[in-house]
């Protein structure tokens, strides 16, 4: 086989493994919030299951993959410090306003809100790192500001979805991606240090060592003799492919795909979380949500183009 047939064919993979990652993240949104509904677990509960659990599979996961498919990275001394607060913003702190956020909004608000970290980066790294902000990326945070309030505060509570205070919702949610801007911002060295698989595993394991004080008392309240199979099946999902196995999928098409085609593949996550939450009437859309959740998505366009 030529060379050309090898990164044709390699590029191929690198796509079908951003669809699979980007789809079954997109997923994340109706499943977490269909759960919740359940009420046999409470938001601090599972972000604690899906972390601690989440950590020992990507340990797991590191011991028994041989090298040729994951990296395996010694990481400096000097560095664990960076990792650990680095960890406590993207994942104990991000996960955690997440799954809190979504507990009292739709699973389409979370999904499309969530999207929006980009646009946070870009702000901080224009005021931390004094990035040069042009006209048109400007345009992109105005775009986006105005979108974003108009998508989050409009609409009514809807109780027979579990659906009690969207604005709150809509907030946590945007404060998760501003920890996870400011974890992109402020750690952009480190991350570009060692590869995807190596930052998680690390960050999973210390803020499995941090929030298991906060969360152990709801999960020791978890009645899991009967925790219905739905339940069970739906956790596993969360864990095991949102937590887990999709974040395998991204070093693995860091190989074969361009950093922008990879960075284009976030679209992808709202738009399933939304037509799965309105085709099982987890959620209803209407013109005003729709065309903000757009203005949202062209807004992020905007400061994520390149210079």
């Amino acid at each position: 086989m030529n060379t050309s047939a090898i990164n044709v064919k390699g590029k191929f993979q690198g796509h079908l493994a951003l669809l699979f990652a980007n789809s079954a993240w997109g997923l994340m949104a109706p499943i977490s919030k269909s759960l919740l509904n359940m009420g046999v677990i409470s938001p601090l509960a599972l972000s604690g299951v899906r972390i601690m659990c989440g950590a020992m599979l990507f340990w797991l996961v590191s011991a028994l993959v041989p090298g040729s498919v994951i990296e395996k990275e010694k990481v400096e001394k000097s560095d664990f410090i960076k990792i650990f607060f680095a960890g406590l913003l993207v994942i104990a702190a991000n996960q955690i306003l997440v799954v809190q956020g979504m507990s009292y909004t739709s699973p389409v608000d979370a999904a499309v809100v969530c999207s929006t970290t980009p646009i946070f980066t870009l702000i901080l790294a224009t005021f931390i790192l004094k990035e040069r902000l042009t006209s048109f990326r400007l345009g992109g945070v105005a775009l986006g500001f105005v979108a974003v309030v108009v998508f989050s505060l409009w609409g009514e509570p809807d109780v027979s979805m579990n659906v009690t205070n969207p604005v709150l919702g809509n907030a946590l949610c945007i404060i998760a991606q501003m920890c996870g801007a400011t974890y992109l911002v402020v750690f952009g060295k480190l991350i570009s240090k060692y590869s995807p698989f190596t930052m998680m595993k690390w960050m999973m394991l210390m803020s499995a060592v941090v929030i298991m004080p906060f969360t152990l008392g709801d999960i020791m309240q978890i009645e899991w003799a009967s925790f219905p199979l739905e339940g069970v099946l739906e956790l596993a999902y969360i864990v095991v492919l949102g937590s887990c196995l999709c974040y395998l999928m991204i070093p693995f098409a860091q190989r074969r795909l361009k950093p922008t085609v990879i960075a284009m593949y976030n679209y992808l996550q709202p738009v399933v979380a939304t037509l799965v939450s309105v085709v099982i009437g987890m959620a209803v859309l209407d013109a005003v949500k729709v065309g903000s959740a757009l203005l949202i998505f062209l807004a992020v366009w905007m400061v994520s183009r390149e210079r």
